[in-house]
């Protein structure tokens, strides 16, 4: 493996110059992050099954009060300080956090615990939990579970603290924004129909194949990523829904009120208000960072406006009372003047980028020209918690042209473009390489990485092979990434280096659409997971018609299970409720089982073999089914084509 070069003069001094943009005065926030630490976790953190979940010493390297060195920015270099810090911490009395990459908060209710997220892992989860019953010597039961929205690392440990029989028997209700049905399909959907290329991405933005050092990653911005994504997700079905604003549930003996906020940082998302301890989260509506409008890793674009115009209706509702705000990510805000000002300061930022964005639209600028051109004014961005420690100013100011005006930039020749490496061929053809790779070589030598990286393009798309110009470019790509003050450009640009000089690592780090996930899904998802499967063109010559009865938990009565129909036809899955006349076959048996067959119908005898499912008719509908079914490819290219 090739080693990282050192950062270059020009980036030295970048980074150096960058302090002048930032606050670094103000030291508020190394004081409120360590406040109320009650207890830290074990150097290392192991599952039941013997495998480490974390390890402290990962992020030896940023040491406390030590000055940014020259391969990090500065103030990223600051967030990983505070970041780094993990635990449980007591807020206010009542209310605790267990901070890993994500935050468990456990609310200490006087007839028990209501638990508000989960963070990624079930391991990880069940180790908070023990940790706040060692330190308090609390035993009360989990009397409730909340989650604030539908991102996976709020969910994704449920299963360490929350039995899902409680669950089932109504003992224990999962309240969570949205119809039942509605957070069911973000959570698993998002994560699952299109899983194979959020993982893959995931495994850039997250720096997850880079070393932990000062040239690698430096934490995720709001997650010291020291658990280095090994995540067992688990997830259970919520049971209780919030659909409107002022719904007020009592949860072990206290009231909790919420604010319904779809289309903001997540498609269902909710703010709760504590009374009795003046306690308010905005979940992940304000955080300690500039938040995405889009996130990169690949999500459903986001509404800026709705984030102000909910923190706005927050501070209006509970402005005058609270006096904490604590977050799924990052550390609290205290004191009822810091926490409206927190609150007022993050509803602005979103709302001018949400204004200046649309506004230069209306002049005609592309989404590109805007981004080039949108600043915070100081009284927004020499913010700490306004800085780019998730999202980025340019990719926002982008994503809002996308939500409101689509993906085209107004440029006719970007509606029908070239393929990249077919643009890539004919530069190269009409420029030639040599002069091409001078170019490259001339623009890194005068530290002008950006012109580098698009320059050396050509020659990487038109030639794959071509190593001088991929190091080149390899080169240009981490001198940027040394300069990024957002984590997630920064993992990229050196993910894109690490991958142009040593290839693909074959290495699967984090799956969103893992086991526990599909079996979550509703029947309708689950069809809809397979269908992004079928080969369209294969499948047109093509017909294929099954009856499916599903059985197990959730499923009518009777030997048939729940009953539905699916056909692939013209290229097309589909699939309804009940049995078809003229199904080829019929096959029944538990869900598991079912998804197993549908997501691999090659191996359709074993499956029927292994969970001895009932069928009828002709198996023949396997090996046409199989044949239009797509395989997909966990370590796809990126840099390359």
């Amino acid at each position: 493996m090739a080693e990282a070069q050192q950062a270059s003069s020009f980036t030295a001094q970048v980074n150096r110059d960058a302090v002048a943009r930032y606050a670094m005065q103000d030291r508020e926030d190394f004081a409120d992050v360590d406040r109320g630490f009650l207890a830290g976790f074990p150097d290392q953190l192991f599952s039941d099954e013997g495998e480490l979940l974390r390890d402290a010493h990962m992020l030896d390297y940023i040491a406390d009060d030590t000055p940014a060195p020259d391969s990090v920015n500065p103030s990223l270099w600051r967030q990983s300080q505070l970041i780094k810090r993990e635990g449980l911490y007591k807020v206010v009395d009542g209310l605790y956090q267990v901070r890993l990459s994500a935050n468990i908060t456990i609310v200490d209710a006087p007839e028990g615990l209501v638990v508000i997220d989960f963070g990624t892992d079930v391991g990880l989860a069940k180790a908070g939990l023990e940790l706040f019953r060692r330190e308090l010597g609390n035993d009360k039961p989990v009397v409730a579970a909340i989650y604030t929205h539908t991102h996976f690392d709020h969910y994704g440990g449920v299963k360490g603290i929350v039995d899902e029989a409680d669950v089932a028997s109504g003992k224990v209700p999962i309240i969570a924004p949205g119809t039942i049905a509605s957070f069911n399909k973000y959570a698993i959907g998002e994560n699952v129909i299109t899983g194979n290329a959020m993982s893959r991405r995931m495994a850039y933005t997250f720096g997850l194949l880079l070393p932990h050092c000062d040239c690698g990653v430096v934490t995720g911005g709001i997650g010291s990523e020291d658990d280095g994504f090994r995540t067992r997700f688990s997830y259970i079905a919520p049971t209780d829904p919030i659909t409107r604003t002022g719904e007020k549930r009592t949860l072990g003996g206290w009231e909790f009120e919420f604010l319904y906020a779809p289309d903001t940082e997540a498609p269902e998302e909710m703010h709760i208000w504590i009374p009795a301890i003046k306690a308010l989260t905005c979940a992940e509506n304000a955080n300690h960072t500039m938040h995405n409008i889009q996130t990169i890793r690949g999500a459903r674009t986001r509404d800026a406006r709705n984030f102000a115009r909910y923190l706005d209706e927050t501070l209006v509702r509970w402005g005058a009372e609270v006096q904490v705000h604590y977050g799924p990510h990052t550390w609290p805000v205290w004191g009822n003047e810091t926490v409206t000002e927190f609150l007022a300061s993050q509803r602005d930022l979103y709302k001018y980028i949400h204004d200046q964005s649309l506004r230069l639209a209306n002049q005609g600028l592309t989404p590109l020209e805007a981004a080039e051109i949108v600043e915070l004014p100081d009284a927004i961005g020499q913010k700490w918690f306004n800085r780019y420690y998730h999202g980025g100013l340019h990719h926002n100011v982008r994503a809002v042209f996308h939500k409101e005006l689509g993906f085209w930039d107004g440029d006719p020749a970007s509606i029908m473009p070239l393929l990249p490496q077919d643009d890539a061929r004919r530069h190269v053809g009409l420029i030639g390489r040599d002069r091409i790779l001078q170019e490259g070589r001339d623009a890194i030598g005068t530290g002008d990485y950006r012109w580098a990286v698009q320059v050396l393009h050509h020659l990487v798309f038109a030639d794959p092979a071509d190593a001088e110009a991929k190091n080149l470019q390899a080169d240009a790509y981490e001198q940027l990434g040394y300069q990024a003050e957002v984590p997630q450009y920064r993992a990229i640009f050196l993910t894109a280096a690490q991958e142009l000089r040593d290839g693909v690592r074959a290495k699967s780090v984090v799956h969103t659409d893992n086991l526990d996930t599909i079996l979550a899904m509703p029947i309708e998802l689950l069809f809809d997971f397979i269908g992004v499967h079928v080969i369209g063109k294969a499948a047109a010559e093509v017909e294929v018609r099954l009856n499916l009865g599903f059985t197990g938990p959730g499923s009518p009565e009777g030997e048939g299970g729940e009953p539905w129909t699916m056909w692939v036809r013209h290229g097309v899955l589909n699939a309804r409720p009940g049995h078809a006349a003229d199904a080829q076959l019929t096959v029944t048996g538990p869900k598991a089982a079912m998804a197993a067959l549908l997501l691999d119908p090659a191996h359709a005898a074993a499956v029927i073999a292994k969970y001895g499912l009932t069928v009828d008719g002709d198996p023949s509908v396997w090996e046409s089914l199989a044949s239009v079914m797509d395989v997909f490819d966990p370590e796809f290219n990126i840099v390359t084509p």
